[in-house]
């Protein structure tokens, strides 16, 4: 049978799909590809469906081996990773290639990003669990016994759907820009976040710290000051969180909540990411300086529709 052989796991692979939306109120979050879109465009070029499973590489010292029976397309979107096949042939970010039996892809660096979104042919062969095989490493949810991969895993293939003769298609430029300016996010303020809170916000410069994971980022102003807020976390109720929900812990420095994010939270709002920006975020690594920028809901609306637009019309053929 076919399969993926994990050589070295690098800093983390875990395998994730769309994850498990709608059991939230159960305590079970959500979880799922820190990029959705890269995900769903790795899929798209090797002919699978939206959600099947892919493996989210972290940073660059991954290898993996293909035990084919024939040659199968491979593509990666997100990041870029310097990925290489056979130690000498480049697969470029968003291009589809085809890999034959015995052959190693590895990641040489971290050129672009963070996270390189994987999808081979069939998909990965793995069981789901609430509807969905994405891991979930602080549950034990998921994927592989509910952790990351390690060296000497070998994943199963699915059958696949597509033929090798599959043409390569570029990206449109409406989604290629999901990336562009990777210092500045968007946000929508929360309505009960205070005017002094949100100028003070929105006026700091953050970096990213090393106590960052698939939960959240937490940052750090440039200075160190705390972003001040007025009313204090204790007169807040637990609310439900999302991806890009923006807090504010005690000590005034920002928490972006992602993908394994948990499900209620009694920290003060700033605000959300906006969705449209989520690619962005999702490719963040410990060091990098950010800013957020603020934006109605109609702009947001508007940014998540165009993208959805021009990923339909490339899915069909029409870019």
């Amino acid at each position: 049978m076919a399969s993926l052989l994990i050589r070295r796991p690098g800093i983390l692979i875990t395998i994730q799909d769309r994850g498990r939306p709608g059991w939230g109120a159960f305590g079970v979050p959500a979880s799922g590809a820190m990029d959705p879109l890269a995900m769903q465009v790795a899929n798209a070029l090797v002919g699978n469906p939206p959600d099947a499973a892919v493996l989210e590489v972290t940073g660059p010292g991954a290898a993996l081996t293909f035990a084919l029976e024939e040659p199968r397309l491979v593509a990666l979107a997100g990041g870029d990773l310097g990925a290489l096949i056979s130690g000498a042939h480049p697969l470029p970010v968003a291009q589809a290639i085809v890999v034959a039996d015995d052959e190693t892809m590895t990641f040489t660096e971290r050129r672009r990003g963070s996270r390189a979104f994987f999808a081979i042919a069939g998909g990965l062969a793995t069981t789901r669990w609430f509807g969905s095989t994405a891991t979930d490493v602080t549950n034990r949810l998921g994927g592989l016994e509910g952790r990351p991969l390690r060296a000497g895993d070998r994943l199963p293939l699915g059958l696949p759907e597509a033929r090798l003769s599959r043409p390569p298609r570029a990206l449109p430029e409406t989604l290629t820009a999901a990336y562009a300016d990777p210092s500045q996010l968007r946000f929508i303020a929360a309505p009960a976040a205070p005017s002094a809170t949100l100028a003070a916000f929105v006026e700091t410069w953050f970096v990213v710290t090393p106590q960052s994971n698939r939960i959240g980022f937490r940052l750090r102003s440039d200075s160190g000051a705390p972003i001040p807020m007025a009313a204090p976390a204790a007169d807040l109720l637990s609310e439900p969180l999302a991806p890009g929900t923006l807090q504010l812990p005690p000590d005034g420095q920002p928490i972006l909540l992602m993908a394994d994010r948990q499900t209620v939270g009694g920290y003060p709002i700033l605000g959300h990411v906006i969705s449209a920006d989520r690619p962005k975020a999702a490719q963040l690594w410990p060091g990098d300086r950010i800013r957020f920028a603020s934006v109605s809901l109609d702009d947001a609306r508007a940014q998540l529709q165009a993208q959805t637009v021009a990923m339909t019309a490339w899915l069909n053929g029409r870019d």
